[in-house]
C-alpha cells in the first residue's frame, strides 16, 4: 500500500479555509488527511504490485457540493487542514479518469469517495483507501500457440471500446500489456488464429457479464495435449480466472499437400505500385494434387465499381465467366479435376483501377480437402487525387490537384451517375501551376442526383469522390395566377395593399386582360404607383414575404422566405409605362420632371430570419455591403413599352460555397417608391417568373 499519512502536530502552523458548507456549531476543527490506494484485485491470479508512489488527488465539498478543498497531490499537504465545523463529502482519484465507456494500456484508475463530519476544536482523521475504478485484463499465450499459429490476435471490448492484444500491433507488441476497461457490466474476448499454414480459423469468442470494478480477467491461453498418432486436437484453453472455457481446433500435423501459391509480387506483404503500371503481377497455384475449388472473392467496395464481381468459381467455369474475367483485365482458365496448379494474371486489371486501397482472397481446395486462404492487398498510388466537387443543381465544379514535381500530362476529370459508366468530362481544365491545383466545370447533370467523379492524367485515375447535385427549389405562384381576391396574392408573395388599402388605395391587383401568356386561369400582377392622401406616393410593388403593419406613415415589412437552392438566373416577363416623377422627398426631390424607372431585384441570403424593411425610419437591405447577401442581380428599366418584353437577371454570386437560407424576389414600379418619390401611375406588369438553374439555358 502507498500510504500518505499526516499526523498533527499542534505547534505547526495551520491552514485556515473560507468555504460555503452545512455548519454546525460555530467554530472551526481540524482534516488530518490518511488516504491511501489498494492496488490489489480480485480475484487476482498473477502477481500485482502497488504501482510507484503515484500522486493521489483529494477534493473536498461542502454539504452543498459547493467546492472547499483540493490539492493534485495528498502527500504534499503535510500539515492538518483547519475547516468550519460542518458536513463534507471528500473525493480522491488517482489516475486518468475512463470517461464514457473508454479502454487504455497501462492507464489503472483509482477513487474513493467518504462523508465525514469537523467538529469544534477536534480532529478528524480523513482515512480513505482508494480502489481501481476499472476492470483489469492481461493475456498470456503458451510456446505452442507461438509455434503453430503465424498469427494470433485477440480483442477484449466492453462494448464501448476494445483492446487488441497481440505480437504486432502497428508494429508493437501488446501481449504483455496490462487493459484497463470502463465498467460497462460486460467484457466480451474474440481471438483470431491463423495457422502457420496459412489457413484462417474461426475467430473463438465469449462474452463475461456481471464484470464488476476491481475483477482481474487474466486471459491465459495455451494448447492441450495431443493426441499420439494422425492428427492432433488442439484445445486452445482459456483461462480467465473464474472459469475455464475451450475451444477445439483440428489440426492435422502430417499433412503436407495444402495448396501453395506463388507469385511475381511478396504475397505475405502489401502491394503497392502507380497507377498504370503493367509490371507482371500473377498468381500460380499448385494444388499439389487434384482440383477441386478455386474461387477469387472479395469484398471490397472498389473492386465492384471495377466490375469484379464478389465470388468467381473456376472450377468448372464456363467460357463466358473467364471471358468477363479477361474482359476486366484477368487472364484465367477453366480449372478442372485433374490440373495441379493453374496461373491467375492480374496485371492489366491491376493498372486499370483508379488510386486507392484494395484486398481480395483466393480460395483453393484440393481433392484430399486440404484448403488454401490467400489474402492479396493492394494499393495503387496516384500522382493525382480528385479533391472535392461544389454541386449546384444542374452542374459542378470539380477540383483536383497533383503531387509530383511537374504539372501531369492530361490532367482532367471522369464521372458517372451512381451506379454507371465513367465518361470524360468534356470541359476545359484550369490548372495553378504554384497551387498544383485544377478544376472544371462539369455540366448536363440532373438535380438531386448522387454521383462520383476523379481526377486523371495520362495513365493515371483517382480514387472516386461521391458528391449529390443539389435540389432546383421554386418560389410557388411565380406566373401570378393564384390570386385570393384581387388586391391579395398566394403563395408567400405580399403588397403594402394592406397598409394603403386602409384609404381604399390598391396599387397592386390581378391583372386579367393584358398578359404575356394567355390561357383558362392565367394572370399577371399589375403594378402601378398611386398616390395616398396625407402619406405621398405608394409604389406598386410585390414582394416574397409577408406585410406586418403600418409604422408612422409608412410600412413594417418581412422580406424573404426559405429557401436553400441556387439558381443562376431569374427569368419572366415585363411591360414597363412609366409616368414623370411628380412626388419626391429627400433625398431624391432632385428626380422631380424626370422619367420613373421600374425595378425587379432578386438575392439569395443566409439572414437567420427575414429582414424587418421600415419605410418610415428608412431601415432597407443594404444591398452593397450586407454580408449574408450571397448572390444577387436586378433589372432596371425606363422604357414606354407598348408590349411585353422577356427578361433574365443574371444572379452575381459573391461567395460560391455558402448555401442560402432566404430568397427575395421584388419587384416595384417606381424605384424609389420606398421613399416616397416617383411618378403618379407609372405602372409595371409582370408575368411568368422562374428560376433558372442550367447555365447552358442563359
Amino acid at each position: 500500500m502507498i500510504d500518505f499519512r499526516h499526523i498533527m502536530s499542534m505547534a505547526l502552523p495551520l491552514l485556515a479555509l473560507s468555504c460555503t458548507q452545512t455548519a454546525g456549531p460555530e467554530g472551526y476543527g481540524y482534516m488530518d488527511i490518511n488516504v491511501v490506494k489498494d492496488a490489489s484485485v480480485v480475484p487476482v491470479d498473477v502477481a500485482t504490485r502497488a504501482r510507484p508512489a503515484d500522486e493521489i488527488a483529494l477534493t473536498v465539498y461542502d454539504g452543498a457540493g459547493g467546492y472547499v478543498f483540493g490539492t493534485d497531490d495528498c502527500a504534499s499537504v503535510t500539515d492538518p487542514v483547519m475547516m468550519q465545523t460542518g458536513s463534507y463529502t471528500a473525493v480522491a482519484t488517482s489516475g486518468a479518469v475512463l470517461d464514457g465507456g473508454a479502454a487504455a494500456f497501462d492507464a489503472p484508475f483509482y477513487s474513493a469517495t467518504k462523508e465525514f463530519t469537523v467538529r469544534r476544536n477536534t480532529v478528524e482523521t480523513l482515512d480513505m483507501v482508494l480502489v481501481l475504478d476499472a476492470v483489469k485484463v492481461t493475456v498470456g499465450f503458451s510456446q505452442e500457440i507461438y509455434d503453430n499459429f503465424s498469427s494470433y490476435v485477440l480483442t477484449v471490448s466492453n462494448g464501448i471500446s476494445s483492446l487488441v492484444f497481440g505480437p504486432d500491433v502497428d508494429g508493437v507488441s501488446t501481449v504483455d500489456r496490462t487493459g484497463y476497461f470502463a465498467v460497462t457490466g460486460t467484457l466480451t474476448y474474440t481471438l483470431q488464429l491463423t495457422a502457420a499454414d496459412g489457413r484462417v480459423f474461426e475467430p473463438l469468442t465469449e462474452t463475461y457479464t456481471d464484470v464488476k470494478a476491481r475483477q482481474h480477467y487474466a486471459f491465459s491461453f495455451s494448447v492441450a495435449e495431443r493426441q499420439p498418432e494422425g492428427g492432433a486436437e488442439m484445445v486452445i484453453t482459456v483461462d480467465d480466472s473464474m472459469n475455464i472455457k475451450e475451444h477445439h481446433i483440428v489440426l492435422d500435423f502430417t499433412q503436407n499437400d495444402i495448396p501453395r501459391a506463388t507469385a511475381t509480387f511478396d504475397l505475405d506483404a502489401p502491394l503497392s505500385f502507380d497507377a498504370g503500371d503493367l509490371s507482371p503481377k500473377s498468381v500460380t497455384v499448385d494444388f499439389i494434387e487434384s482440383a477441386e475449388s478455386l474461387i477469387i472473392r472479395h469484398s471490397d467496395a472498389g473492386l465492384s465499381a471495377a466490375g469484379l464481381p464478389e465470388e468467381t468459381e473456376l472450377f468448372g467455369a464456363t467460357a463466358e465467366t473467364v471471358s468477363a474475367l479477361a474482359g476486366l483485365g484477368v487472364a484465367a482458365e477453366p480449372v478442372t479435376a485433374d490440373m495441379e496448379g493453374t496461373t491467375l494474371d492480374f496485371t492489366e486489371f491491376f493498372a486499370s483501377l483508379p488510386g486507392g486501397t484494395y484486398s481480395l482472397q483466393l480460395y483453393a481446395r484440393n481433392g484430399s480437402g486440404a484448403e488454401l486462404n490467400k489474402e492479396i492487398s493492394l494499393t495503387v498510388m496516384t500522382d493525382i487525387q480528385a479533391v472535392s466537387a461544389n454541386a449546384w443543381a444542374r452542374f459542378a465544379v470539380l477540383s483536383g490537384k497533383w503531387t509530383s514535381d511537374t504539372q501531369p500530362d492530361g490532367l482532367g476529370f471522369q464521372y458517372r451517375p451512381a451506379g454507371g459508366e465513367w465518361k470524360d468530362v468534356e470541359a476545359d481544365v484550369t490548372a495553378n501551376a504554384e497551387k498544383k491545383t485544377f478544376s472544371a466545370e462539369l455540366r448536363g447533370l440532373s438535380a438531386g442526383t448522387a454521383c462520383q467523379f476523379r481526377a486523371v492524367s495520362a495513365g493515371q485515375k483517382s480514387s472516386p469522390v461521391q458528391f449529390t447535385t443539389e435540389e432546383e427549389q421554386s418560389v410557388p405562384n411565380m406566373g401570378f395566377d393564384s390570386w385570393s381576391d384581387q388586391y391579395t396574392l398566394t403563395g408567400g408573395w405580399d403588397s403594402a395593399n394592406k397598409g394603403s388599402g386602409l384609404m381604399n388605395v390598391y396599387p397592386t391587383v390581378q391583372e386579367t386582360s393584358d398578359l404575356a401568356v394567355e390561357g383558362d386561369g392565367k394572370s399577371a400582377a399589375r403594378l402601378e404607383s398611386k398616390n395616398v392622401i396625407f402619406v405621398g406616393l405608394a409604389a406598386g410593388n410585390l414582394y416574397t414575404g409577408q406585410y406586418i403593419g403600418m409604422s408612422g406613415i409608412g410600412a413594417e415589412l418581412d422580406w424573404g422566405v426559405k429557401f436553400t437552392s441556387r439558381p443562376l438566373a431569374l427569368k419572366g416577363s415585363y411591360k414597363y409605362m412609366p409616368k414623370n416623377i411628380d412626388q419626391a422627398k429627400d433625398p431624391y426631390t432632385g428626380l422631380k420632371g424626370q422619367p420613373d424607372t421600374c425595378q425587379i431585384q432578386i438575392l439569395l441570403t443566409d439572414w437567420d430570419k427575414p429582414f424587418r424593411v421600415n419605410t418610415s425610419s428608412s431601415t432597407f437591405v443594404d444591398f452593397e455591403n450586407d454580408p449574408h447577401i450571397i448572390a444577387y442581380g436586378r433589372l432596371e428599366d425606363s422604357r414606354t413599352m407598348e408590349s411585353y418584353d422577356d427578361f433574365t437577371v443574371r444572379l452575381e454570386y459573391r461567395n460560391t460555397e455558402r448555401k442560402p437560407k432566404y430568397i427575395v424576389i421584388v419587384a416595384a414600379a417606381s424605384k424609389y417608391g420606398d421613399y416616397f418619390t416617383g411618378g403618379v401611375g407609372s405602372t409595371l406588369l409582370v408575368d411568368e417568373f422562374s428560376l433558372v438553374y442550367d447555365p447552358d439555358a442563359l
